[in-house]
């Protein structure tokens, strides 16, 4: 499967009206109607599918995409598993912490932030394939308490039914981050009254969406499916 980022701040910066951007599912003819959802920020998840098929060139509109900065493939794993067997991978980062013990003395701890996939799939007696999905996206928050970092987490578990080979995309996870830069001349952006003059303060506002695209093939090993 493949999963990217897509966001709408290069054309933000870019000065587009905000109104006039085509999200990445319009770039990719993907029409994505609502599902239920798990997650502890409904406010910032919403998840969608749609089925591209096969015909659908997926690559090529993904590096496009990505060339024009409107987009990030940030992962592309194969997974290999037995019918009705579970299958998992997961890509991010350890987070080292000082945590203390009971002895008084400090010890490294990790926590993870990370995008994982763990997936069942289930042949049908006619060819198709029943896929199991549960989706995590962990974040690190900007909000802490201590040492420990704090982790934002998004999920999705669903179930679809899908013809072999067909490529099916599941979206609608969104992350907004704000910012605001001052710039100034030392002494002279804090004067009173005319330090506005020698001050710049740039905000950015982007809106990135996670989509996640499966493609299931079924494989004839003998007389086991694959």
């Amino acid at each position: 499967h493949k999963s990217g980022t897509f966001n709408a701040a290069n054309e933000l910066a870019k000065g587009t009206d905000p109104a006039n951007i085509k999200p990445a599912t319009d770039r990719l003819n993907v029409d994505l109607p609502a599902m239920n959802i798990l997650s502890s920020r409904p406010a910032s998840i919403g998840v969608a599918l749609a089925n591209l098929g096969k015909d659908h060139l997926l690559d090529l509109e993904l590096s496009a995409l990505e060339k024009e900065g409107g987009g990030e493939i940030i992962s592309s794993p194969r997974l290999i598993t037995s019918n009705k067997q579970p299958a998992y991978i997961e890509e991010g980062t350890e987070i080292p912490y000082e945590e203390a013990t009971s002895s008084g003395a400090t010890s490294i701890e990790f926590k993870k932030a990370v995008l994982s996939l763990n997936v069942t799939p289930q042949i049908t007696p006619d060819g198709r394939v029943i896929l199991s999905l549960r989706i995590n996206q962990d974040t690190v928050s900007s909000e802490q308490l201590g040492s420990v970092p704090a982790i934002d987490t998004r999920k999705i578990e669903t179930q679809v039914l899908v013809n072999n080979g067909d490529t099916i995309v599941l979206g609608g996870i969104f992350q907004q981050i704000k910012t605001k830069q001052v710039f100034r001349v030392p002494l002279l952006g804090d004067l009173p009254v005319i330090g506005y003059l020698f001050r710049q303060t740039n905000s950015v506002n982007a809106k990135s969406e996670l989509l996640i695209f499966l493609t299931p093939k079924i494989i004839q090993d003998g007389y086991e499916n694959v």
